[in-house]
């Protein structure tokens, strides 16, 4: 009984997408809409990076008086700060190529 439904199940290799062809849009809300939406992301941006940039400079500050002084372990504390800040710097700058990377993949992918 067990191998006569085993063979009658019959299981889809994908299930059919009902959004296939559509595609996310702001532009129907209008094109006052668009621009302040590019506007404010754009502010928020130049804020991101301005404070990133900040804390960078900071934790390069640190890491330098340490070095002068000779505290080790202020020194490890301002190199950990620069690198943190520095890698934060590059993804804050580098989003739109991060962001646009992973809709790419995935987009091939089919999701």
């Amino acid at each position: 009984m067990l191998s006569t439904i085993l063979n009658e199940v019959i299981i889809p290799a994908a299930a059919d997408n009902p959004l296939d062809g559509v595609t996310p849009s702001i532009d129907v809300f209008g094109v006052q809409f668009k621009g302040a939406i590019q506007l404010i992301l754009g502010g928020i941006w130049a804020l991101a990076l301005i404070l990133v940039t900040a804390a960078f400079l900071w934790n390069l500050g640190k890491w330098g008086v340490a070095r002068q002084r000779g505290h080790s372990d202020d020194i490890s504390d301002g190199a950990d700060g620069a690198k943190r800040s520095g890698i934060a710097f590059a993804a804050v700058a580098g989003a739109s190529v991060i962001i646009g990377g992973i809709l790419a993949l995935t987009g091939a992918a089919g999701a």
